[in-house]
């Protein structure tokens, strides 16, 4: 696999664009989810999506030789996604951020399933774009601290700051939550 990745990116340098299409066609999931996760809205993360493709091409030449593409086309995106949030100074809130119900629950399972997951997904929308990135990275895409460091283009301490202040305000957020309902709640240690 690495093989042809390095072999598909020469030729895309080389200006081959059928090569650069098979090389970010697998990378297409991440790299909209990846916006996604910043501006939360489908349609402009498409959009930035399809940017960074156009800028991954036009910049190629530029990716140093031992450089490997996909962490570089991720950075592009997350890089365009931060400047697009900087640019609107907004977070919407799409429904379809929130995704579709588990199949084959009772109906109490799946009203509890879909306000469990309501207040999470609310406490993830409160957190600053740059710590919520790194959190799913980490914990949703299960990355390591230093792809996402990579990914988001930050030193390694940065991300681990990103991710632990990411923790402390989801466990404040859902502790408050779970305290106006009446109840208590218990995090994990790695929430």
């Amino acid at each position: 696999m690495e093989d042809r990745t390095l072999k598909l990116t020469r030729a895309a340098r080389a200006g081959d664009k059928q090569a650069f299409t098979e090389l970010v066609a697998p990378l297409w999931p991440r790299l909209f989810r990846l916006c996604l996760r910043f501006v939360l809205d489908p349609g402009r993360a498409e959009d930035l999506a399809q940017e960074a493709l156009t800028r991954a091409w036009l910049r190629l030449p530029q990716l140093r030789e031992d450089a490997a593409f996909a962490p570089w086309l991720l950075q592009t995106a997350a890089n365009l996604s931060k400047n697009d949030l900087r640019r609107r100074r907004e977070d919407p809130v799409p429904e379809e951020a929130l995704g579709a119900d588990a199949a084959g629950e009772d109906a109490s399972q799946g009203i509890l399933r879909k306000e469990q997951r309501r207040v999470i997904e609310e406490a993830m929308r409160a957190l600053p774009p740059t710590q919520r990135v790194a959190v799913e990275l980490v914990l949703r895409d299960g990355l390591s601290y230093r792809e996402a460091a990579a990914i988001l283009g930050v030193p390694l301490g940065t991300l681990k700051t990103f991710v632990h202040r990411a923790r402390e305000r989801l466990k404040r957020s859902l502790a408050e939550e779970s305290r106006a309902q009446g109840g208590t709640v218990r995090v994990a240690p790695h929430v």
